[in-house]
Parts: C-alpha cells; structure tokens; sequence
C-alpha cells in the first residue's frame, strides 16, 4: 500500500513533499504545534544555560541535573500518571501546559527581574565556606530563581516534547501515515527552532524578554491545540485510525512503572536508546560548555553566549530543514535499522572529530593563524557544529524512529510504557552523565576541573555510542516481527468485518 501512494506522488514529490492535499487538515496543525513547543524547547534551552553562565560558574548545570532535575521530574511523572487515571487527554495537556505557562509568566515578570533581591546570598556563602567541594550545588541554591527556570525548561522538554506532544500524534495518526509524516513534522520544529535562534541574538542583551516570548508562545500554544482538538471531537471521521483493543487501565505507582517497562523487552530496549542518547549528549556538552564559559571570561561579554547559542539553534535548524526535504524519506525508505542507526553513526563520527582536536590542538596551530581566531574559540565553534549535526539527526531520525516503535504496542503500553521511557528514562541519562561527573570523574581523576577527565569522558562516550547501535539491532528484529504481527491481526480484523 505505501509503495503505491509513493508512486501517486512521483519520484520527486515521494522525497520533498509526501503528504497528501486531504491529509493537510491534519498536517497544517500538528506542525504548528510542533513549532510552537519547538520554539519554547529551543529559546528554554539556551536561556536556562545562558542565565546559569552569566551570574555563576558552569558546574551548576550538573549539579541541577543530578539534585534536582531527576527528582522533580520523577515527581512530575508521578502526577501525570496519576492524571492519566482520571484525565482525558485533553484535559491533561490542557493542565500540565498550563502549569508551564504559570512558571513561565511568574519568571519573566517577577522572579527574574527582582533576582538579586530573592537570591540567597548569606546562605550560599555559608554553605559554600563550609563545604566548598559542593560550590555547585550551592550556587544552585544561592540563585534559586535561575535553578528553577532550568528545571522546568529541562522538563518542558520531557513532559511537553517527548510524552504530550508524541502521544497526542500517535492516537491521531495510523502506521501507514506515520510513515510520511513523522519525518516532515520537523519542518514546524525545524522553523520553531530558526525564530528562537533569531530571536535569542536579537534580544542578546536582554535575556528576560525572551523569557516573556516563551510565556507567550505557550499561551498561543494552548490556543492552537483546543482549537484543533475541537475539529477531531466534531468531526471524528476524518481523523479516525485503526482502534487496537483497549487494556483495562489500572492505577500504577512508579515503582509498578518500572516493572512494567522492563517486564517487556521491547519497551527496555527503546528505554536504552533513549539512555544511550541522554548520556551520551550529557557527557559531550558537559566538555563543550566550559568552554563557552572559559571564552565568555576570557573576552568579558556576555553577549557571547547569545550569539553561540543562537547559531546552534539558528544552524540545527537549517540543517534540519535540508535533510529533512533532501535525505530524511531516502533514509526512511532503507528501513528502520538503517533510520534508527544514522543518529548514533553520525555521532560517533562527529565526537571522533571534537576529540581529536580537543587532544591535538597545539599541534594544530595552523588552523588558528588560518582563521585567526584562539583555540579556545575554535574549541567553541567546532563543539557548535558537532551538537548541530548530532542534535539535528536525533531530532530528525531518532526521534522519529523511536515513535514509530511505539507504534505496533497496544494502549496500556504505549501509555504506561511511554511515560516511563520518555519521562523517566531521558532524565535518567543525563543524571548519571552529570553524576558521573560530578560525583565520580571530577572529585576522583579531575581535581575539581572538567578538563582533566576528557580522556576518561571519551572513553564512556565511545562505549555508549557502540552499545546504542547495538540495541538499534536487536529492536529492529522485534519492531518487523511485532508489525508483521499487528498487520496480521489488522487483516484479520477487516475480513471480519466485510464478512459482517
């Protein structure tokens, strides 16, 4: 069936623009919600680390991650399981949005801008006196209001991205459409991402009012969604797919989450993928942003970091756009193996790379005097490009091949099993990159300083990108034999009803 709407469309339409004039009804506001939460994602991201680097030191990133950040998004899985329970799914997107708009709105007009009046400065000089190995985490503390805008970017990210948005886009859409869509969905995220970039170099010097677009474009986000969810619920045809049978759903703590999830071999594979990636992008930015912070100090301009930040969102959006129209359907089109294996592949390239000049730099002089910039900038820019064209495929491929996963399971495991992959698994990799940072590599081998355990980080990094492609192989074998299986029972489901 796909093959024959591949050739209704021709060669070239197939690769640029699969989607059909009668799907639009669909596509059009699903990627304006995507780019509206991709906005949010993008401007969040380089605001919360911008805002860390501008008033305290870098560390406190890992610290967050590790304290903080884990908890507190285990704590918000806890409540939307329970919300599931008793919550449709409107009304829980409606509600976990909302939350997000409060923080949001609450950081732009009042924690922000009054940050020197609320932060703790006599505590944060006793503890860190006190106890001075954990400076980290006491500046956490100290800048309290900056701690709690990293959080909740961090889990805007996992709770709006990764579990609202897919789960919303998997009960409205089918296998064969998944197929076509998923890919071309990045074009909204792809745009979301280019306005934020746009936007946190314009606004370089004043990184509240970006803090007030975010508030923004997540009221605006909450518009868009009821206004579409309205459409579905009145006319409920066009939107229709094929209904597997429902499990009975049951009331799940997080402990009876996790035997859940890792009752099934499949769902804890998609959980390593999801592991593999979060470490792995923890571990690498965790050597790449010291030294933005390092370059920031040596030219005394915050400014800096806007411009950095900026370009990576403005650059991992252009490249998104060109793989996503000239290489994304070439790629789905070789299978799911060959999808899911570019991410990891791509990254181990790309990381070969940034070490070998992070190792070799001063025997690399030339480059220096060719582009007559510092090493330390040169660091920086070759750290830009390696998080844009890792980050661009993850957002392009992995992302999509892992939904896509989900999708021959029946709806207690999509729910259930998803939550805790997504809401728990990705949080979990980079706490124990940040954890094995900042409890382990630095205090045991690194003296304190980050640079001293690159080699170690190295290391970790290599046999986590190894481990990742290995796991894409093993999922493959159970995603064909579990879909063949699916489309089995689908036949078998529609002779039935022509029979009736």
């Amino acid at each position: 069936m796909e093959s024959k709407q591949e050739q209704e469309f021709g060669k070239i339409r197939s690769v640029i623009f699969p989607i059909h004039k009668s799907e639009l009804r669909k596509f059009i506001p699903i990627t304006s919600i995507f780019f509206f939460i991709s906005f949010n994602y993008s401007t969040l991201r380089s605001l919360k680390d911008m805002f860390i680097m501008r008033y305290t030191v870098p560390e406190v990133l890992y610290y967050l991650k590790v304290f903080v950040v884990m908890p507190y998004v285990i704590f918000l899985t806890i409540l939307y399981s329970k919300l599931s329970n008793v919550a449709d799914r409107d009304t829980r997107f409606n509600i976990v949005v909302g939350y997000f708009l409060a923080i949001f709105a609450l950081s732009a007009l009042f924690f922000i801008p009054n940050l020197h009046v609320l932060q703790l400065d006599q505590l944060g000089d006793f503890l860190t006196a006190n106890y001075p190995k954990m400076k980290g985490l006491w500046e956490a503390i100290r800048y309290w209001p900056l701690s709690l805008l990293y959080v909740h970017g961090e889990a805007w990210g996992t709770l709006v991205l990764s579990v609202l948005f897919w789960t919303f886009v998997n009960e409205i859409t089918n296998a064969k459409q998944a197929k076509r869509f998923y890919s071309f969905l990045s074009i909204g995220a792809s745009i979301g991402m280019m306005v934020a970039g746009i936007f946190v170099k314009l606004f370089k010097n004043t990184f509240n009012l970006q803090l007030v677009f975010v508030a923004l474009f997540t009221a605006l986000l909450l518009v868009i969604y009821n206004f579409f969810a309205k459409d579905i619920r009145n006319n409920p045809v066009l939107y229709q797919v094929v209904k597997k049978p429902k499990a009975k759903k049951e009331k799940m703590a997080l402990v009876d989450s996790f035997k859940f999830l890792f009752k099934s071999s499949y769902l804890a594979h998609i959980a390593l993928l999801v592991l593999c990636y979060n470490m792995f992008i923890s571990l690498f930015e965790a050597v790449w942003k010291p030294t933005i912070k390092e370059l920031l100090t040596s030219t005394n301009d915050p400014s800096i970091s806007a411009v950095i930040y900026g370009n990576q969102n403005i650059y991992s959006a252009i490249t998104t756009i060109i793989v996503t129209f000239f290489l994304s359907a070439p790629i789905m089109r070789k299978g799911w193996r060959f999808a899911a294996s570019f991410t990891p592949v791509v990254a181990l390239v790309c990381t070969m790379i940034f070490f070998a000049f992070l190792f070799f730099q001063n025997s690399l002089g030339f480059i220096t005097n060719l582009f007559e910039m510092t090493p330390i900038k040169i660091a920086v820019m070759v750290g830009l490009i390696n998080v844009v064209f890792i980050k661009s495929s993850k957002y392009i491929l992995f992302d999509t091949t892992k939904e896509r996963a989900y999708i021959p399971l029946d709806e207690e495991s999509k729910v259930r099993g998803k939550a805790a992959v997504d809401g728990v698994g990705s949080r979990l990799g980079k706490s124990l990159g940040s954890f094995l940072l900042t409890m382990i590599l630095i205090p045991l081998f690194g003296d304190g300083d980050i640079i001293n355990v690159r080699p170690h980080v190295f290391v970790i990094v290599l046999a986590l990108l190894v481990t990742w492609i290995v796991v894409v192989y093993r999922l493959s074998i159970k995603f064909h034999a579990l879909s063949e299986q699916q489309k089995e029972q689908e036949g078998e489901s529609a002779n039935a009803q022509n029979k009736e």
